[in-house]
């Protein structure tokens, strides 16, 4: 491809790939359960991109879950931590008429439906950054798959040696606002990283996934993450752009301790929120409202 051809290409509009997260989808009565294969298998058929974490199973499989434990997936029935269970026992049990759906099977539903552009999301959490289970995620990744997937929450390291094992992987950080990486990241392991550690790292990350968790800034000021300033200068670098909408930190003070998203706590507050977010031409938007994001990015193509 010559010069004039690839900008040719690259100033074409692009669509916003819009993931729903972990499978939810609070607008629908009486969903699927959460990261289940039933929820998973409707998303990908109406045309999304998945956001969706992995755990470790005893025998070393990987299951496509959030939580290290069984707890809240079970409703309490079922306490034990994921990597106490074999993955064969874990695809046996059924939540709430859904089922649980391993890392390789959730592969291949992705790649069975090719009219689906979408990029998809997979959360590499700090205790899955140690060679062996980067070894194990990138072997399943090979070949086809690769140009489907960002990892995302990636360290320096990690993307260093996920590097090393294909180049072709597309990686990204957690970038967040300084105020949000002194009170969150030891909670998430360390894996928040400011935009001026990000831009040197851009050897290593094509891909940002920002989180903006809310608009408290130091001294109650308040703060904002996704804006045309931080958008700029992320292009500028040749970032691709994800981010999560403010309602996914809406009820979190209990998993964190303080923060509360702000654009989340009324329905009108948020969808404005979404406007906003919609109109700076992310990438990639994940979300718990997938129908609405839809709709704003065709009223809002450029």
């Amino acid at each position: 491809m010559n010069p004039a051809q690839r900008e040719s290409i690259e100033d074409e509009p692009k669509n916003i790939s819009i993931l729903t997260h972990r499978g939810l989808e609070p607008e629908k009565d009486k969903y699927f359960a959460e990261s289940s294969r039933e929820s998973f298998a409707d998303q990908i058929a109406r045309g999304f991109g998945l956001e969706f974490d992995l755990q470790s199973t005893k025998d070393g499989d990987f299951v496509v879950l959030h939580d290290q434990t069984l707890a809240r997936p079970t409703e309490n029935f079922d306490n034990r931590k994921i990597s106490e269970v074999t993955l064969t026992e874990l695809l046996k049990m059924n939540t709430r008429d859904s089922h649980f759906v391993s890392f390789k099977e959730l592969l291949q539903m992705i790649a069975a439906n090719p009219k689906n552009p979408s990029i998809n999301a997979i959360h590499i959490k700090s205790k899955l950054q140690e060679p062996a289970y980067l070894d194990k995620i990138a072997e399943e990744l090979r070949g086809a798959y690769i140009e489907r997937f960002v990892l995302f929450d990636l360290k320096v390291e990690a993307a260093r040696y996920l590097k090393s094992k294909n180049e072709n992987l597309h990686l990204a950080p957690s970038l967040a606002h300084p105020y949000d990486i002194e009170r969150y990241n030891s909670a998430v392991g360390g894996t928040l990283l400011p935009i001026e550690i990000v831009i040197e790292n851009s050897d290593l990350y094509d891909w940002v996934w920002l989180d903006e968790w809310d608009r408290t800034d130091q001294g109650g000021s308040s703060k904002s993450l996704y804006n045309k300033e931080t958008f700029d200068r992320l292009r500028k670098a040749g970032f691709k752009i994800a981010l999560v909408t403010p309602e996914l930190h809406a009820t979190s003070p209990g998993l964190l301790g303080g923060e509360a998203h702000q654009d989340a706590v009324t329905r009108m507050k948020l969808e404005k929120r979404f406007k906003e977010i919609v109109s700076l031409r992310p990438d990639a938007v994940c979300t718990d409202y997938p129908g609405i994001i839809k709709k704003l990015a065709k009223k809002h193509a450029p």
